[in-house]
């Protein structure tokens, strides 16, 4: 038995030596790893028809977010819902404490949970496309909260299809349009 232990302990310096590879469980892990379908396929490229028109005033309706600094609003004549791949398309605008406005076009994909910015303007316009476009999850959290109450609250019939602009209006009938002290707050 004291020759077995001594056997054992004389060969555990060889297997320790640093940067020495496992041979037992060096490749586990590459073992394990299985590709998802499609995984080197690149992502379809949405067409968008080009950027909607920078928002009026008088087209804003209030989203209530909590816990947000910022005012959020949603540009009611910019909403579009297509069944043929389930997303509502439309212009936000998030109103900074200091008044400053970041004008936003997204669309909300229902299915998934997600959204893309597919362009962007600032106080005074227009809309412009982002230079890159992804699919990007809906958080409930910071500045993305908005989203969130979108598709929890608004843009979603039955949890995985986008409702369609008729029920979404109908939804969002109870919103307070814009007015300028809306900016104070």
């Amino acid at each position: 038995m004291k020759t077995l232990i001594i056997v054992l302990v004389s060969f555990l310096p060889m297997t320790l030596q640093a940067g020495q590879a496992d041979p037992v469980f060096d490749d586990v892990e590459k073992d394990q790893y299985v590709p998802r379908k499609d995984e080197n396929k690149q992502p379809q490229k949405l067409t968008i028809e080009g950027m909607p028109e920078y928002p009026r005033d008088s087209n804003l309706r209030k989203l209530e977010i909590r816990k947000s600094k910022s005012t959020f609003y949603v540009d009611i004549s910019s909403i579009t819902s297509s069944k043929k791949d389930n997303i509502v398309r439309m212009v936000t605008v998030a109103i900074s404490p200091h008044g400053a406005r970041t004008v936003s076009y997204e669309g909300f994909d229902c299915g998934y949970r997600r959204y893309m910015a597919y362009g962007y303007a600032g106080s005074d316009g227009p809309i412009r496309p982002f230079d890159e476009q992804t699919w990007k999850p809906v958080v409930d959290e910071g500045n993305g909260r908005y989203r969130a109450t979108l598709i929890d609250n608004y843009l979603c019939g039955h949890f995985a299809y986008a409702a369609n602009r008729d029920k979404i209006l109908i939804r969002m009938n109870g919103l307070k349009a814009y007015k300028k002290q809306d900016r104070d707050n």
